[in-house]
């Protein structure tokens, strides 16, 4: 065997020193999505905004994770994807996959915004969660 070329040696170290660095920008980014899937009070940051006041509409909001949900909201919650998305999953690739849509919004790492309004009617919801997509750290909402 032959001895490697100058080019061909620098060309492998650029490679390592690319994958090197790639690992550190993705574990940079688990580092926040692990420190925002730590939080316990996504509400303190943003109190102000819980409140919506407007002519005859008068709405609360809370946050909460999706463990500490009444079960009753999240079916509700649940309940409402399905009648408000099933048709529109239904015209795209992906399709609708019930079982698959109800564990991607009981899993853990669930957030949900609820809007109610002033006699605890439930108006509407967001489902979020800090994620890593495509080693990128991301905010599904």
């Amino acid at each position: 065997m032959g001895k490697k070329s100058t080019a061909s040696v620098s060309k492998s170290k650029e490679k390592r020193q690319a994958r090197k660095l790639e690992q550190y920008r993705i574990a940079d980014g688990m580092t926040h999505v692990t420190s925002a899937n730590k939080l316990t009070d996504l509400a303190s940051l943003c109190k102000e905004l819980l409140v919506y006041r407007n002519n005859d509409l008068d709405v609360e909001m809370y946050i909460q994770r999706v463990n500490d949900l009444e079960k009753s909201t999240l079916d509700w919650a649940i309940d409402l994807t399905e009648r408000n998305m099933k048709k529109l999953y239904e015209t795209c690739a992906w399709g609708w996959n019930k079982e698959r849509k109800v564990e991607e919004m009981k899993d853990d790492s669930a957030w949900y915004l609820i809007a109610k309004d002033n006699t605890g009617a439930l108006l509407a919801f967001s489902h979020f969660r800090f994620d890593m997509d495509f080693g990128i750290p991301v905010l599904y909402w």
